[in-house]
């Protein structure tokens, strides 16, 4: 059982949840949303106190033996102010001349209608942005006088919430530069997502690395696998088997199409 709450104020949801679980060792979830900035200050620490103690005193655990085993994940999604702050427009003089020369209500159509989906197309997220997906960052507001800070944005779990990917393993090797993720899609598909820096695993790197990770045609651990960035990754093969030709196959597909019709397209909305 899940329950949600999208007002979680100070937490008592949670707290409520942990409890039960505590009591009759239930594995029941929990999904809190909040926006307040007591998040960080009481929501986060109630949440981590009553999970390692049933019960506090003077901000110190009298009951640290009652703790139970627990996990929870913060996602921080950004606001609608930090993705116009991040928007780039890409207008002439001309053009902003005769812009400023519209009445109001043209000019307003005109900005909702054209401008934040043609002129500030790609500003967000562009093709360019995947190659090195680790660095990927936005701008981030920190006070209403307009002060910003930068943040990274992990596109790596962002994409398996697109795809809707049910992950199982993520195996991260920054130091090398690549990073996968496998689990299974709603469809059912066995999946495996290779996100690189395509910096330090280059076009001619790829196969290598594919080989590495056992991902050939023919393989039977994935139904279909992703990958960012051009490639040279060979996804059919044909062997002979008792004189006659055998085509194994292995369906490859590009991150970035899939990760950006999903991001933006609003078509079904």
């Amino acid at each position: 059982m899940t329950t949600l709450d999208f007002f979680a104020g100070s937490g008592t949801t949670a707290h409520a949840v942990i409890e039960l679980n505590r009591k009759d060792h239930g594995k029941r979830k929990y999904v809190l949303i909040e926006q307040g900035k007591y998040f960080e200050t009481v929501l986060k620490p109630r949440v981590m106190k009553v999970v390692y103690s049933k019960g506090w005193r003077e901000a110190k655990p009298i009951a640290p033996e009652t703790g139970i085993s627990h996990l929870f994940k913060i996602l921080k999604i950004e606001s609608y102010e930090d993705v116009l702050n991040n928007l780039i427009f890409e207008r002439t003089d001309d053009q902003e001349n005769f812009l400023n020369g519209f009445k109001k209500e043209a000019k307003d159509n005109y900005l909702m209608r054209y401008m934040l989906d043609v002129e500030s197309k790609n500003s967000l997220l562009s093709i360019d942005d995947f190659l090195k997906p680790f660095d990927y960052a936005l701008k981030i507001a920190v006070d209403s006088a307009g002060a910003f800070k930068t943040r990274k944005v992990d596109l790596i779990e962002t994409f398996s919430y697109l795809i809707g990917l049910r992950v199982g393993a993520v195996d991260l090797k920054m130091d090398k530069g690549y990073a996968h993720v496998t689990g299974t899609l709603p469809s059912g598909e066995r999946t495996m997502v290779v996100w690189r820096d395509c910096e330090v695993i280059g076009y001619n790197d790829l196969p290598a690395l594919f080989d590495g990770l056992g991902l050939v045609p023919g393989q039977k651990d994935y139904d279909l696998i992703y990958v960012n960035g051009d490639h040279n990754v060979p996804d059919i093969l044909v062997t002979k088997e008792n004189g006659e030709d055998v085509t194994e196959r292995m369906t490859l597909r590009r991150i970035e199409p899939v990760f950006l019709d999903a991001m933006f397209n609003v078509d079904d909305v």
